[in-house]
């Protein structure tokens, strides 16, 4: 690898690697910087802004840190979840001029800064302590430099397939540097040796230390992130996306002719599967699994308990974890978690109520008896109204007057959704609070953008002890702790992820390997809900086991509801190839749930079916069936959909700086300079 660097001049940019004042940065060199153990370790540090955060999910997703584009609108412009600021983004569609949410400069930016650190740092002294940088730390902190190389690379392939690969320190003022684009196998092989080098390097294992978990050290690489890495970028370098399934790209060339995306590669799924059989053995070697909760006591002791097993894998550091930072943020009223409460739930401080999730979502997750609701003997009904227990609530309390949509769901959705009627987790002076978004309710229509358009408010990651004003409360007779936060990890990388990748990459290899049923049944297992294997020996669903397209439906399905805010959406149904909207690509009509063009929800103009006080008069709401009934599905979005959309356009200023016209764009982008 060449590097390159001009000079011990001031580095007058040391305030964006450093963190620090800009007064002080303009006073140092790039040699003092790496004389001194601190700002070393700060210039090391920045290096993990990096990092998609996709727990933040937000209006504001994409700004993050600091304007830079590393939040995740990626949920909201899937159609898996409902927020005002996507609307713009695939209502009106999207240009290489007008596209949001760019990681092209940002992630370019830590790669230079990652082999600025390779090339600079050394170590200071041979003892630990503030003003030392010992030779052990120093060669773990440059594994962890070349991880978060790889890990950019792949942040970057991911969105826009080939780009260019940038392996020098070049002066970012200079304005003649011009990169082509790299063709995408050597990108792919590009990550790939990073990750071997990290592997056989200096990483820890795990964070893992006996029962417990060096916690501080979460957001740090190690070598099973490393191996989780790995495999995910084959699984992604063989899907078909990224191996010869998109025909118009494969004409897509540099300047000089030279070829960006190959064609299709059937040994490419061999490594997949190499490469996930390598990370699964190591994980598991360690102690990675699902993780589970068990009842403690009544009828069920021992037993699994779904309900608290879906819930806690995301509020404490466990075993099903492999890579994680610690971002979230309740005092921010800009970000998820207040965000996603009702604007009423608490009189201050103030909610916005506007992360919701879409009725195609919602319509996604599967019933208790592990149907999905389009399958026949699902129980499945939208014709009134029954009491349903919400096992999230402190009390698991009862909640009359709720839809028949919502009854008899499995653990999952009611771990992820706030619907009509359902009672809130733990309030500070309204136990029996419950959500309402009806016309004239409270928690409906609010001003402005701050309210949930589909009716739907996401519910996922909360912490169910969190109520404002209050440190205990008193339930039934049962006293409980109260907290105003939480510090939970923000996952990047968990174990269910994989074993649905292992299932995908076995199924198109040999769809028989009952291998492929085994793990996406332990990931509904963990869930609270019937495998297929305990279905087709039921005979109430039979066809899946053996059958390569139902085996990918169930993998798309079981992915939708088991990953829904985390991230994935958008890159699953891109390197699937699933976005368009036919019939094939609708659930309802028997194929995968891909088609992202339609997103509905409720009719919260209408009202529901419980009488509403009006100042000082009741009224008695619409019945089912009424035009002004909440209980409608109602479009809310017609979305664009174009075939490029399955690449994100190379940003346009990128193409008008490339001064030797070196840039090209994705396929069926215009492909002008400006």
């Amino acid at each position: 690898m060449a590097l390159f660097l001009t000079g011990a001049a001031t580095f007058s940019a040391c305030s964006d690697y450093l963190d620090v004042s800009s007064e002080l940065a303009n006073n140092l060199t790039i040699d003092q910087v790496f004389e001194n153990a601190s700002y070393a370790r700060r210039w090391h540090a920045n290096i993990f802004n990096c990092i998609i955060e996709y727990s933040r999910n937000a209006s504001s997703a994409g700004d993050f840190p600091n304007g830079q584009n590393c939040g995740n609108p990626w949920s909201a412009i899937s159609g898996e979840m409902v927020c005002n600021f996507a609307r713009t983004t695939m209502v009106s569609g999207y240009t290489p001029s007008s596209a949001s949410y760019h990681r092209w400069a940002t992630q370019y930016r830590y790669i230079r800064q990652a082999l600025i650190f390779l090339d600079r740092v050394h170590p200071i002294g041979a003892s630990s302590g503030s003003t030392m940088l010992p030779e052990e730390d120093v060669l773990r902190m440059k594994d962890e430099a070349k991880f978060l190389i790889a890990y950019a690379y792949f942040t970057l392939l991911e969105l826009y397939g080939p780009v260019p690969l940038v392996t020098e320190i070049a002066d970012p003022e200079d304005e003649n540097i011009d990169y082509p684009r790299a063709p995408m196998d050597e990108i792919i092989n590009h990550i790939d040796g990073l990750l071997a080098e990290v592997i056989n390097g200096s990483l820890p294992i795990t964070i893992k230390t006996g029962a417990g978990y060096t916690t501080n050290e979460m957001v740090r690489p190690t070598k099973v992130a490393a191996y989780a890495l790995r495999a995910k970028l084959w699984v992604y370098a063989a899907s078909k996306l990224f191996n010869g399934g998109f025909a118009e790209s494969l004409a897509i060339t540099n300047r000089d002719g030279t070829r960006l995306f190959p064609d299709y590669s059937a040994e490419k799924w061999q490594t997949a599967r190499i490469r996930l059989e390598e990370f699964l053995d190591y994980a598991h070697l360690q102690g990675h699994k699902l993780h589970e909760e068990f009842y403690a006591s009544g009828p069920n002791i021992g037993l699994l308990d779904p309900h608290e097993s879906v819930y806690q894998v995301f509020q404490k550091y466990n075993d099903e974890i492999i890579w994680a930072t610690a971002y979230n943020d309740y005092s921010n009223p800009n970000n998820q978690e207040r965000r996603s409460n009702p604007v009423d739930v608490y009189a201050s401080p103030t909610n916005f109520a506007n992360i919701g999730v879409s009725q195609e979502t919602v319509d996604a997750f599967f019933m208790n008896n592990g149907l999905s609701i389009y399958d026949p003997g699902s129980g499945y009904r939208e014709d009134g109204f029954t009491t349903v227990n919400n096992p999230c609530n402190v009390a698991n309390r009862a909640d009359a007057d709720i839809f028949n949509m919502y009854a008899n769901r499995e653990p999952r959705f009611y771990a992820s959704v706030g619907y009509n009627g359902k009672s809130w987790h733990i309030h500070a002076t309204n136990p029996n609070y419950l959500q309402w978004f009806g016309r004239g309710k409270p928690s409906g229509i609010a001003g402005g953008e701050n309210w949930p358009r589909a009716g739907y408010l996401m519910y996922k990651f909360k912490h169910r002890r969190i109520a404002q004003g209050t440190t205990s409360i008193t339930v039934n007779g049962t006293a409980y702790p109260v907290y105003t936060s939480w510090s939970r990890p923000s996952i990047i990388f968990r174990l269910a992820d994989f074993y649905l990748y292992y299932a995908e990459v076995l199924n198109e290899i040999d769809p028989s390997n009952p291998l492929i049923i085994e793990y996406i049944d332990r990931v509904r297992a963990r869930a609270g809900i019937p495998t297929y294997v305990d279905l087709a020996d039921a005979g109430t669903k039979t066809g899946v086991i053996g059958n390569k397209d139902a085996q990918f439906k169930a993998i798309v399905q079981e992915r939708h509801v088991e990953f829904l805010g985390e991230g994935q959406r958008w890159f699953d149904m891109r390197r699937w190839m699933i976005c368009e909207p036919t019939a094939a690509n609708q659930l309802k009509n028997g194929g995968v749930d891909g088609d992202m063009t339609q997103i509905s929800g409720m009719f919260m103009n209408g009202f529901d079916n419980v009488s509403i006080q009006v100042g000082s008069e009741w009224t008695q709401t619409r019945p089912l069936g009424s035009p002004d009934s909440f209980y409608n599905r109602t479009s809310l979005e017609n979305r664009r959909w174009s075939k490029e959309y399955y690449w994100y356009p190379v940003p346009q200023n990128e193409i008008n700086k490339s001064r030797g016209h070196l840039l090209v764009q994705n396929p069926l982008w215009p492909a002008v300079l400006e």
